[in-house]
């Protein structure tokens, strides 16, 4: 319990992040999405799904230990839904 009360007790000031820039493939603290050729066709809610970092780059896993940052290999981003980084950094303290 008290653990709980010293993360709420925290003050986090977050400096302000850059514009969503789909055209330039810019997501900042994003969670992205992007159709899985053939597959989506027949299913439409798989698909691929990427993090985005402060920054705006966006981080895939593709494949056995292999990481792509800032190329999201199966295409551009379709849907991206901004994370609210207060409730994130909540999230991580108390774990």
């Amino acid at each position: 319990m008290e653990s709980i009360r010293a993360v709420q007790d925290i003050q986090h000031e977050f400096w302000p992040l850059d514009e969503i820039d789909p055209e330039n493939a810019k997501f900042p603290c994003c969670l992205v999405w992007t159709p899985l050729p053939v597959v989506s066709w027949l299913a439409p809610f798989i698909g691929h799904v990427g993090i985005c970092t402060e920054d705006g780059s966006a981080v895939a896993f593709s494949g056995s230990n292999f990481i792509n940052v800032d190329d999201f290999v199966l295409g551009s981003v379709a849907k991206y839904l901004q994370l609210d980084r207060k409730q994130v950094q909540l999230i991580v303290a108390c774990s």
